[in-house]
């Protein structure tokens, strides 16, 4: 459960969620964190940023069944400058919740030599259509296609698992943080830290208490273990829909209160 009331992110903004080791719970918050907000009449844009199987795509694909495939652009021919971002964006199945989907080929824009590449995923947002809030998947690493994903928000969520590599993972994670706001975006904050399958322990505790410590000006908050996160993206439905009662279902919307509150008292 979220552990402070700190209202973080405003109207317009967009949210990078971002670890750069994999299994942390990172598509899992993603998705879930857009869902609620949708589902709580906001018009969200969910990007995935992504290119490994299990991503967001796979988990909420683009209902684009009507549209030609040669017209059916992702977010690589975004960031190729190919089309804008109205071009790619696609509707789901959630109300209010829109995609720019991405697949295996975004895997090429790491060796592409486009001019303006690390603001090249900025700049199609700020061109774009508006909505009330944009919310970034990065892939679990620290590549080009993750830095351009961090230049473009102006707040960043890092979900971390329980675990000393864990936490490794995030103090390398610190080190590109600190060159993006140095050298490319000095407005942007960490804003939230989410520990994901929380089973109490000892470990966990430690691992929260040093997580406060490193980042003392941002909302704290758990997500405890349940099996329906693994079952949800099968489905192809969020954790709100697919079960409303689990833990980590309650878990999500409560950090969706607290971290999106300026945005949410709007409506």
């Amino acid at each position: 459960m979220a552990e402070q009331i700190v209202p973080m992110v405003g109207p317009g903004e967009v949210v990078t969620v971002v670890n750069q080791k994999g299994g942390q719970g990172k598509t899992t918050t993603a998705v879930s964190l857009a869902a609620e907000l949708a589902s709580r009449g906001l018009r969200v844009r969910l990007v995935d940023a992504d290119a490994q199987e299990g991503s967001t795509t796979r988990w909420l694909p683009p209902q684009w069944q009507d549209a030609d495939p040669e017209q059916r652009f992702n977010l690589l021919h975004v960031l190729q400058g190919r089309v804008g971002l109205a071009q790619a964006t696609w509707p789901t199945t959630i109300e209010g919740l829109e995609l720019v989907p991405a697949f295996a080929s975004l895997k090429s824009f790491e060796s592409e030599t486009v001019p303006g590449r690390d603001v090249a995923l900025q700049t199609a947002i700020d061109r774009g259509p508006q909505v009330d809030v944009t919310i970034v998947d990065c892939a679990p690493d620290l590549g080009q296609t993750t830095l351009t994903a961090l230049v473009a928000g102006s707040a960043v969520v890092i979900p971390v698992k329980v675990g000393g590599l864990d936490l490794w993972g995030v103090a390398e994670l610190n080190k590109t943080l600190a060159l993006v706001r140095d050298r490319l975006r000095a407005d942007q904050r960490t804003v939230a830290v989410v520990v994901t399958q929380v089973l109490r322990s000892g470990l966990t505790d430690d691992v929260i208490d040093q997580l406060k410590a490193d980042y003392p000006d941002a909302l704290h908050a758990t997500v405890r273990h349940t099996v329906r996160v693994g079952e949800a993206p099968l489905e192809h439905t969020p954790l709100h829909v697919y079960d409303p009662e689990a833990t980590a279902t309650v878990d999500y919307a409560a950090l969706a209160s607290n971290l999106f509150a300026p945005i949410l008292e709007g409506k």
